[in-house]
């Protein structure tokens, strides 16, 4: 029960670190955040509601593998641009344009999952463009780097047909992510890791998806940080439409 209490101690005393880092750099969070561990989650943490306020949820591995701080700034950043109205964090705008782009093609919970990843990708960037003007100056590179190579996968193995096209066509944008992070954010690709991973991934997968590789990647890249509702919109409804081309090929 003391290791609990500890922990917990532990976690609210980052989280006001966090804040501060957050104020210092001109991110103020106005709204009362909670924080909690869940001792059974399985990756580093997510953020949630919990009766009208922000609750951060930190896996016990980010606690003791010492990475809670940084992703408590990254969570708070997600925090800040939904505070902050931005579109990318608008979830009834993004529910609409995710409804009416994927109507008929959403069947399985498989695809909820992964409409729900991608869309997720876009919010991660904007994310990270703030949490990175903050945790690069104290992390080491060789983390970040470690870090994004854990987006790349192998190609699907599914059996199903359908399931393996939306299987592959989610991982090619995790892949477009990683690069596309790394690219937007000037972090070193230390060794060329995630250059070469990112090249094993598409040996395996055919032109069609090198293709849509690049595509992907440099509308990650390019994403503006002022961007109105509508203009968000007009890029989501892109984006998906391009996700949905990949789904069909099988």
């Amino acid at each position: 029960m003391n290791s609990i209490n500890n922990d917990n101690q532990n976690l609210k005393a980052l989280k006001e670190q966090a804040l501060d880092l957050m104020k210092s750099s001109g991110f103020a969070i106005t709204q009362e955040v909670e924080v909690q561990i869940d001792a059974k989650l399985p990756f580093m943490g997510y953020t949630t509601d919990l009766h009208g306020k922000p609750l951060i949820v930190v896996s016990e591995n980010a606690m003791k593998g010492g990475m809670a701080i940084n992703l408590l700034v990254h969570e708070l950043s997600h925090v800040y641009r939904t505070q902050s109205g931005h579109p990318s964090h608008n979830y009834t705008l993004l529910s609409a344009i995710a409804g009416w782009v994927m109507q008929g093609s959403i069947a399985f919970s498989y695809q909820e999952k992964i409409l729900h990843t991608i869309i997720n990708h876009l919010q991660d960037l904007y994310a990270d463009d703030i949490s990175f003007v903050i945790f690069t100056k104290n992390t080491p590179q060789q983390d970040l780097n470690q870090f994004f190579l854990s987006w790349i996968h192998e190609p699907s193995t599914a059996s199903d047909p359908a399931q393996k096209a939306w299987e592959n066509a989610d991982h090619l944008l995790s892949t477009a992510f990683a690069a596309a992070n790394l690219e937007r954010h000037n972090i070193q690709d230390k060794d060329g890791n995630v250059a070469r991973a990112v090249e094993a991934f598409l040996s395996k997968t055919g032109k069609h998806y090198k293709d849509k590789f690049y595509f992907f990647k440099e509308f990650m890249v390019r994403l503006p940080e002022k961007v109105t509702d509508k203009e968000y919109e007009k890029l989501l409804i892109a984006y998906l439409s391009e996700f949905l081309k990949l789904t069909k090929t099988v």
